[in-house]
């Protein structure tokens, strides 16, 4: 007999593409499938694992995209702006300026801030969002959620982040996403390419990172350091001058001892 209802959630990533399954409402063991991809093949190899998927009568999808599928940027902020559309134009023409190339064909997320403070954008390809959807509808699933990973791990995490001054790290299997948080806003999100083991990032490698993230971002490495992965062992992680705190996997889903 089937599950009444299972929750898939899938991760892409640069490289890879992992689905996790869990069942709700009852006691079972999740199910997860991870693939090698490419900007080519993602559609691809994430409609074949949705038709291999455990079935279900209902059937919820999450979808976390890491940091090579969204762009992020810090809007100063700008008297004058009032409407969502004015703050969106606003965000579009910061993208642009930080990242060349047009943003008329991105879908913004702009995180809300209060008067006065900045607010940070993630911006994914249209697209991409629009190809999600069609893939939800074909296999009969209910899209919950498209997230980019940064802002599902700070969604998860937020209630442990009680320092006033701090750095949110996800390390990803090739790649580690930094953000700067001061004065009750974030300061900049840095994606950099990862290519070490977890021991290398245990003995200086990601102190080294940290140092490159906070000068790409024009901030100063901050006392506090909170660090989720998946795909890393990070639990014993230390570094000079910096308190570190190890939160858990970037989701609930992708918990346990396994690597990507």
């Amino acid at each position: 007999m089937s599950p009444l209802w299972i929750e898939h959630s899938v991760w892409l990533a640069s490289k890879k593409l992992t689905l996790a399954s869990q069942p709700r409402l009852q006691k079972a063991d999740k199910q997860w499938v991870s693939t090698t991809v490419d900007a080519q093949s993602a559609a691809l190899t994430l409609q074949q694992r949705l038709e291999t998927r455990p079935k279900s009568s209902i059937g919820t999808l999450n979808m976390l995209l890491s940091g090579d599928w969204v762009r992020y940027a810090v809007l100063p902020w700008q008297d004058g702006l009032y409407q969502p559309d004015d703050w969106n134009a606003y965000a579009r023409l910061i993208l642009t300026q930080q990242f060349g190339g047009s943003a008329e064909g991105w879908r913004l997320c702009i995180n809300p801030a209060g008067f006065g403070e900045p607010r940070l954008v993630a911006a994914m390809d249209e697209s991409i969002y629009q190809v999600v959807i069609e893939l939800a509808r074909v296999n009969k699933l209910h899209l919950n959620k498209v997230q980019p990973l940064f802002s599902a791990v700070h969604q998860q995490y937020r209630k442990q982040l009680k320092a006033t001054e701090f750095a949110l790290v996800i390390t990803e299997p090739d790649q580690l996403c930094c953000g700067f948080w001061r004065d009750a806003a974030w300061q900049g999100v840095v994606n950099l390419p990862l290519n070490q083991d977890s021991e290398a990032l245990l003995n200086g490698g990601m102190a080294a990172l940290l140092r490159q993230a906070a000068m790409l971002a024009q901030v100063s490495l901050p006392p506090q350091i909170y660090i989720s992965s998946s795909a890393h062992p990070l639990a014993k992680l230390s570094l000079p001058e910096c308190e570190v705190s190890y939160l858990g996997a970037v989701h609930p889903l992708f918990a346990g001892d396994w690597a990507l």
